[in-house]
């Protein structure tokens, strides 16, 4: 892609300029002003899987050309992991030159498409105005949420104030958030694990057109079907760059499937084999009670909504991390076993109930399920037979 020089003096020219429309109290003249929106491939890193969306304004009678962005966020803010973990996330709203947005899409081989949207003046001037105010230092920050406040869902809220009138399409039809998600991540395998044993129920809850908008590709596409008073609000969409070698994210070779099924092999094994068991039987349930602890603090420790109601509490119990422990003692306290005894009991109703769950869960998590199940009924077996 060829680039023209970039002159930041012209450039902060140009931004002041716009400031100083905000500041006045009439409409100001959008004859030459064309505002639209850009939608960025996924890239390959976890975070960049879902694509990305943002606004641009341009003046094509002078240098003003400008990406409003709600993406940003600051990794050196003060407890940033901390807050992350929590749901707390401060996400903000950053102006930033055209072809700058491009480059650092481009050095990363992602394809940008644009729509321009069809405005009258007036429409122009609010969507302007309003970016220019909410980019404004004491307006900018936002509360991110995965589903219901993004850098995608900002603009389509946008939309509906600038076309109080439009009737939105859905993109797909009836798919849950769990099903938006996968789409999203099919060659992530990872990924789509970690979020299957993360998210609880309210992430099967099915969608409609504006609540499939969280995802930018799903904006971009309900964007170019929708209508106002039966006229289309945006134009058709078309590249502004596209990547010689387009990004194209390689599955792992190892897939949680193969991990899971090799750790329900090795349940097998020991059933045969007890020399080692009790290693292997500590650090079974010891994981299973880390992830179990994890599944409680997303769910009742965090802002984060899509966690709540998480039916991986069902194998992965908090209670497995103490218990865990009484597995090293070579003799077992009689309460211990009838611990491991339900815990089996409860694993076994997992998997006969699995496909009729309102959570869908990862079906990789099949064999560590079993695996469970049959190392508890096994440190159970002695209490089992003296009743």
């Amino acid at each position: 892609m060829t680039r023209k020089p970039f002159h930041i003096k012209r450039w902060l020219v140009a931004v002041a300029a716009g400031w100083c429309m905000l500041l006045g109290a009439q409409p100001f003249d959008t004859e030459n002003f064309v505002v639209s929106l850009l939608t960025a491939d996924p890239g390959d890193e976890l975070y960049a899987t879902f694509g990305h969306s943002a606004i641009r304004v341009r003046n094509t009678a002078s240098e003003y050309d400008a990406v409003f962005n709600y993406g940003l966020f600051n990794f050196d803010a003060p407890n940033f992991y901390g807050n992350f973990a929590r749901g707390r996330m401060n996400y903000c709203l950053g102006v930033q030159q055209f072809e700058r947005f491009v480059g650092a899409y481009a050095y990363e081989d992602r394809e940008i498409r644009e729509q321009i949207l069809l405005l009258d003046a007036n429409q122009k001037d609010f969507i302007i105005r309003f970016l220019l105010n909410n980019a404004k230092p004491e307006n900018k920050y936002y509360r991110y949420h995965f589903f219901l406040d993004n850098c995608a869902t900002r603009i389509r809220d946008l939309m509906q104030q600038t076309f109080p009138n439009v009737i939105w399409s859905p993109a797909a039809e009836n798919p849950s958030y769990r099903d938006l998600v996968y789409d999203c991540t099919r060659n992530q395998p990872w990924g789509r694990f970690g979020i299957d044993v993360a998210l609880g129920l309210p992430t099967d809850q099915k969608t409609d057109a504006w609540e499939q908008m969280f995802l930018p590709d799903y904006l971009s596409a309900s964007l170019a079907k929708a209508t106002c008073n039966g006229k289309p609000i945006a134009g058709e969409i078309h590249p502004v760059f596209v990547p010689d070698n387009p990004l194209v994210v390689q599955p792992s070779r190892i897939t949680p499937m193969m991990v899971c099924c090799a750790l329900l092999a090795l349940a097998l094994f020991f059933c045969f084999l007890p020399k080692g068991a009790r290693v292997f039987d500590f650090t079974l349930f010891l994981i299973a009670g880390l992830v179990g602890v994890l599944v409680v603090f997303l769910w009742f420790f965090t802002d984060h909504t899509n966690t709540h109601g998480n039916l991986n509490i069902f194998w992965a119990l908090p209670t497995h991390l103490v218990m865990a422990f009484f597995l090293l003692s070579r003799r077992q306290k009689v309460f211990v076993k009838y611990y491991f005894l339900i815990t089996a009991v409860v694993a076994l109703l997992l998997l006969v109930s699995w496909v009729f769950l309102p959570q869908h869960l990862n079906i990789a998590l099949i064999p560590v399920v079993i695996a469970l199940a049959l190392r508890a009924f096994v440190n159970s077996r002695v209490s089992y037979r003296s009743r």
